[in-house]
């Protein structure tokens, strides 16, 4: 419905992402979700990464998440 607006994790620890946009990165939005830190405002390097691997993304998720979709949506050169 709306091809060009994405949710970023901004401000959430990675064990306080929601269940819904969990469930929607795991199925039919894995396109539309990426991390976006918190760092150094909020959350910790140690916090995010002692978190991050509990986060029950699928395992083609991840890639997406944490790099594809941001070089897609923001044309950034690999």
């Amino acid at each position: 419905k709306w091809p060009n607006l994405y949710y970023s994790t901004s401000a959430f620890a990675p064990n306080h992402y929601p269940d819904d946009i969990v469930q929607f990165a795991n199925t039919r939005g894995a396109d539309k979700v990426m991390y976006a830190g918190y760092f150094p405002a909020g959350l910790s390097l140690d916090r995010i990464f002692r978190d991050m691997p509990y986060v029950p993304f699928r395992e083609h998720v991840w890639p997406k998440f944490l790099h594809d979709n941001a070089v897609r949506v923001f044309g950034l050169e690999e």
